[in-house]
């Protein structure tokens, strides 16, 4: 991701101290006029182990994020219990399209990147949806993602999730990662600093164009969009 990304999209800057609150809503469309020039995105998928329904009920008592991206903080993660990440997704399309939805734990270093997925056990509430389609269906959808360290894993690794853009309300963002887990006493430190990136607003495009409540710039179609909305650290 960090070079293939990174090489595919116009890049524009965003202020590591610019965080702001996430908004939960479903999809209303409505007739607007923006401008923007659409860029070739890469939808990243990573297989979960397990597919268990009553993990989403967790997100309704998770603590809702107060900033995004890189602000996000620390996810802490024990052995006895799983930490809890709650995603919302969104996919707007002609026909009904279905896509993996997953979470990557990687552990970064100066000279390589490499996945820590072996020192966790990780569950999913859904590891696919159906986005898209003339009834918008899934738009909207939250997946709730537990993980547990395996005994003697430490480390504070860089999260990930399938996604072309993270929503926030300033504008859309692809970053090197989107938040940290903490196992252990937290060493080592598989955190390698990285920024962000979006897409510009030029050239003119009126249409019927998908809107997201909270969310003021241009939604672009056949784009895997998500936001974390809920985390509940675990306790042991």
């Amino acid at each position: 991701m960090r070079e293939g990304a990174i090489a595919s999209l116009l890049v524009v800057a965003i202020l590591a101290g610019a965080g702001a609150g996430y908004l939960v809503g479903n999809e209303n469309a409505h007739t607007i006029t923006s401008t923007f020039n659409a860029v070739s995105t890469t939808t990243m998928t990573v297989g979960i182990t397990g597919n268990s329904t009553g993990l989403l009920a967790w997100c309704s008592s998770a603590e809702t994020p107060s900033s995004y991206g890189l602000l996000l903080g620390a996810v802490t993660v024990g052995t006895n219990t799983p930490a809890v990440i709650c995603v919302q997704f969104y996919y707007f399309s002609s026909a009904p399209t279905t896509l993996t939805t997953s979470m990557m734990i990687q552990a970064a270093q100066a000279n390589r990147t490499f996945s820590g997925d072996a020192n966790f056990t990780k569950s999913a509430s859904a590891n696919q949806l159906v986005f898209g389609g003339p009834q918008d269906e899934d738009e909207g959808a939250v997946v709730a993602f537990a993980v547990s360290a395996k005994p003697g894993a430490s480390g504070t690794y860089e999260l990930e999730f399938s996604g072309d853009y993270m929503l926030s309300p300033g504008e859309p963002a692809k970053c090197y990662y989107y938040d940290t887990l903490v196992a252990g006493n937290g060493n080592p430190l598989y955190v390698y600093p990285g920024g962000c990136i979006t897409y510009e607003l030029t050239g003119t495009t009126t249409g019927n164009l998908p809107s997201i409540p909270g969310i003021q710039y241009p939604i672009l179609t056949n784009t895997l969009y998500f936001r974390i909305v809920g985390v509940i650290n675990s306790t042991g």
